[in-house]
C-alpha cells in the first residue's frame, strides 16, 4: 500500500490518466491523479472544503450527482488483476461505461474504454457509444462494434479493433461495478476532486440499466468514500496544506482489483487454491 501526504505533491509524477471533462466530450487532457479511502466524518469535513473553494460540476446537474455503471473484462485466469498485482509495467483492461441518469440535465452517456499502462504511464482511449449499443456490447453483441466501424474516425477505429482483438483472445466480462459521483472543478478546469460513495459490485451481466440500484456487495464499508484529486499541473497550495492539517494521507485503491477480491468466484477459487499450496509446502 502506497501511502504519502498531498504536502509531498508540490509537483507531479510523470504520466497520468487521461482527462474527460463532461460525459459527452472526446477531448482528453493529461493528468495526475491523487486517490484517499476516506471514512464519513472525512467525507463531510472535506466536502465541506471543497465545496466552499470549487464550483460543482454542472455537467451531471445542479447537484454535481451521478450514478456511474461500469462492465469490466478480464480472461479466465484473470490475467489483468494479476498483472496489476505483479506491477506489469504494461498492462489493458477494457472497461464498458454508463455515466448519468435519466432525470439528469445532460442524458446518460456510454462509453467503451480501454485502460493501459504503458512503462507505468497510465493512458485512456475512450470510444463514445450511445446507451443501445454499450448495452447490446455488454451483452455480448460485439457486431455492435463492426457496425459502427465505418460510422466513427480512424482513433475510433483503433479502438473498437484493439477491443476486438482483446476479446477475441479470452477478455470476457468479469465484474460490474456502481457508485454515486460526486463532482467538484475550478473554473479553468485543471483542478476536479470527486467522491466516490456507495461503491457496490455484482459478478453477474444483466443489462447495464442508467443508474440501476440493484447491487448488493459493497467493495468497502457503507459510509466510507474515496476521494480522487485530479490535477493537470500541480496540486494548489491551499489543497496540500489542508491535507497537512488533517493528515490526509494518500492511499492506493483499485474498485475492480477490491471488488475481485471480495466477490469474484473466480479469483476466490485462486486465492484459496494458493493459501492451501502454501499450508502443505509449510
Amino acid at each position: 500500500m502506497t501511502r504519502a501526504t498531498l504536502r509531498d505533491l508540490q509537483s507531479p509524477p510523470p504520466g497520468g490518466a487521461i482527462f474527460t471533462p463532461s460525459f459527452q466530450s472526446t477531448v482528453s487532457l493529461s493528468r495526475t491523479e491523487y486517490k484517499f479511502w476516506i471514512d464519513a466524518e472525512q467525507y463531510c469535513q472535506w466536502k465541506d472544503e471543497i465545496s466552499q473553494r470549487l464550483a460543482v460540476d454542472q455537467n451531471p446537474g445542479n447537484s454535481g450527482d451521478y450514478p456511474i455503471l461500469s462492465q469490466y473484462y478480464d480472461t479466465a485466469e484473470r490475467d489483468c488483476y494479476w498483472e496489476k498485482q505483479r506491477g506489469f509495467q504494461s498492462r489493458r483492461k477494457i472497461r464498458l461505461r454508463i455515466y448519468g441518469s435519466e432525470t439528469a440535465k445532460i442524458p446518460p452517456a456510454g462509453f467503451l474504454e480501454v485502460k493501459h499502462k504503458l512503462q507505468g504511464l497510465g493512458v485512456k482511449r475512450r470510444l463514445p457509444m450511445s446507451i443501445e449499443a454499450a448495452q447490446n456490447f455488454g451483452l455480448g453483441d460485439d457486431d455492435v462494434l463492426r457496425g459502427m466501424y465505418d460510422q466513427v474516425g480512424r482513433s475510433g477505429r483503433i479502438i473498437i479493433d484493439e477491443v476486438l482483438g482483446m476479446r477475441a483472445a479470452g477478455h470476457n466480462p468479469s465484474m460490474q461495478i456502481r457508485y454515486d459521483r460526486n463532482a467538484f472543478s475550478s473554473p479553468d478546469g485543471k483542478l476536479r476532486i470527486t467522491f466516490d460513495n456507495l461503491l457496490r459490485c455484482r459478478p453477474e451481466f444483466p443489462k447495464l440499466l442508467p443508474d440501476d440500484q440493484d447491487f448488493s456487495k459493497f467493495i468497502i464499508a457503507e459510509g466510507e468514500s474515496i476521494m480522487e484529486v485530479k490535477s493537470i499541473g500541480a496540486v494548489p497550495y491551499w489543497l496540500r496544506q489542508r491535507a497537512g492539517e488533517t493528515g490526509l494521507s494518500r492511499r492506493s485503491f483499485s474498485k475492480y482489483c477490491t471488488s475481485l477480491e471480495k466477490h469474484d468466484p473466480v479469483l476466490g477459487s485462486q486465492l484459496r487454491q494458493a493459501r492451501q499450496r502454501q499450508e502443505s509446502a509449510a
